[in-house]
């Protein structure tokens, strides 16, 4: 391991390093003031980093070792006692699976990162990379990671080609013509009428639909309505009907209706 690994991980360099500026000038002015601290001016101050790929680095290098020699050496370059060191021990879990489990034969280990009570396969687990052998106590690469990540991903890739589930479309049905469908909470009165038979000596006649919003035919319905489902009946209820007029119905109506 390199001696400052530590700096390598946790202090970032110093910023405006290709400013060849000096600070001496504004230092000198008046509208630095009579008191100044010795970097006011300079703008080149040291900050904390998080860079954790030379650590995901060195510990890919130490497959096949065993953990305990390798964890020692971890502990030689880095200083525990500081609080900002001390905390890239806890990134360590990140990229080991320390806590590995036998079970019939088959390691097991935590199914998820941040839920370490739960356990799965090692040829499940897509973010585990290395892990310790719980008998022989040796880092190794879980060889099973591409397979892992690319079940992962048809799996997401199937649960977004899935359609959402669509609440069913509610309505009432008043009498022959006459139908009442709630729309984004709202009650509509809604006139149906239906469309004539098609003939053979006779054009398929395009009828507008003023619930759905789009023209429908006999033959078929619109390929994009507003609300509700392009199918016939399960918005009317019955097939080669399309709504002709609607108007919303008041409060009073509704109360009158329903009881509410």
């Amino acid at each position: 391991m390199r001696d400052d690994m530590d700096k390598v991980i946790v202090e970032r360099p110093r910023r405006g390093g290709s400013w060849q500026g000096d600070g001496r000038a504004w230092r000198n002015s008046k509208e630095a003031g009579s008191r100044l601290g010795m970097k006011r001016g300079y703008h080149r101050t040291k900050g904390l980093n998080e860079n954790l790929a030379p650590l995901k680095r060195w510990l890919h290098k130490q497959v096949h070792r065993p953990w305990n020699k390798v964890y020692a050496e971890l502990c030689s370059g880095i200083d525990r006692r500081s609080t900002v060191q001390a905390h890239i021990f806890e990134h360590i879990d990140d990229f080991v699976a320390r806590n590995a489990e036998l079970r019939d034969g088959q390691v097991w280990v935590p199914a998820e990162r941040w839920r370490s009570h739960l356990r799965a396969p090692l040829s499940e687990a897509a973010h585990v990379e290395l892990f310790v052998h719980p008998v022989t106590g040796i880092l190794l690469p879980n060889r099973r990671l591409h397979e892992a990540r690319e079940a992962r991903k048809e799996a997401y890739r199937a649960s977004r080609s899935k359609p959402p589930a669509r609440a069913p479309h509610v309505f009432h049905v008043i009498d022959e013509v006459t139908q009442w469908h709630r729309i984004q909470g709202c009650w509509f009165e809604v006139i149906i009428a239906p469309m004539p038979e098609l003939r053979r000596t006779m054009l398929d006649v395009t009828y507008y639909d003023v619930l759905r919003r789009c023209p429908v035919t006999r033959r078929g319905g619109c390929e994009k309505p507003a609300f509700g489902s392009p199918d016939h009946r399960e918005m009317y209820g019955r097939d080669h009907v399309y709504a002709a007029s609607m108007r919303r119905l008041n409060q009073q109506e509704v109360r009158e209706r329903f009881g509410d």
